[in-house]
């Protein structure tokens, strides 16, 4: 995890702290991606141990993990409402079906509850074990009303601070959202329309053979017809900056 990550986590933890619900006392968080991988931070250092407690899920046992579900997608392991912060950071790019882990995060929230999410605007292709996504920012309002949240703020790293933080090339996109208190019946439809959108995955879909690359003869015509337009191109400007020595008209075949 790149530092400027963790830097917006850390703001979203102390402007939001106050305002976190309580169940017997301390907030109860669950963090999606909480794996650390190859010595990397997670956000479990945010979490303040006298006020709220900490539940790390990911798809492998390691660091930071305390729940491995049956299904990368769905969490049956997970009763609703059990958690009152959901938290995660680059993650969801590398979640083939992100919307149906969003629908989750919703189902397993409080009414009143926050989640912040991080995932990158940008950057080269990162395989864990898969990269599928960038996010701008209004991918961020579309997901929240599939969830059933309300946004509170949106951010997409600027150009400014791009060049400024740690893991500015990522360009991070981040959302900030509560699961509003709604009554039994706006509460029922919520759920409804989510559940609609995890059945299938409940019912065992999901799993596909990631293809990475594959090149073909379109890919082949593809790259060889740019390379060669590429290099003409480079000859032509070279050509206009010496053309007053017949250099160009040379190059044309005249």
């Amino acid at each position: 995890m790149h530092g400027s990550s963790y830097d917006k986590m850390t703001s979203f933890f102390r402007v939001y702290r106050d305002r976190f619900p309580l169940h017997d006392g301390k907030t109860r968080i669950l963090e999606i991606g909480a794996k650390s991988y190859q010595g990397q931070d997670t956000y479990r250092g945010l979490v303040d141990d006298t006020r709220e407690t900490y539940t790390g899920l990911d798809l492998e046992s390691g660091k930071n993990v305390d729940i491995v579900p049956a299904s990368m997608f769905v969490w049956d392991e997970i009763a609703d409402d059990s958690f009152d912060v959901c938290i995660s950071g680059q993650t969801f790019e590398h979640n083939p079906y992100f919307w149906v882990t969003a629908c989750e995060i919703a189902r397993v929230l409080v009414p009143g509850g926050f989640v912040c999410i991080i995932a990158p605007g940008a950057g080269a292709v990162h395989r864990y074990p898969v990269d599928c996504y960038r996010f701008y920012p209004d991918s961020w309002a579309a997901l929240a009303a599939l969830m059933g949240l309300d946004v509170e703020e949106v951010y997409f790293e600027t150009d400014e601070m791009a060049l400024r933080v740690p893991g500015g090339r990522w360009r991070d996109s981040m959302m900030i959202a509560r699961k509003p208190v709604l009554d039994a019946g706006a509460a029922a439809l919520a759920a409804q329309r989510r559940d609609q959108v995890t059945r299938p995955f409940r019912e065992g879909f999901g799993t596909f053979d990631a293809v990475g690359h594959r090149h073909g003869p379109a890919v082949g015509d593809y790259t060889s017809r740019t390379a060669r337009n590429g290099m003409r191109d480079f000859w032509m400007k070279v050509g206009r900056r010496i053309a007053p020595f017949g250099v160009l008209d040379i190059y044309r075949g005249r």
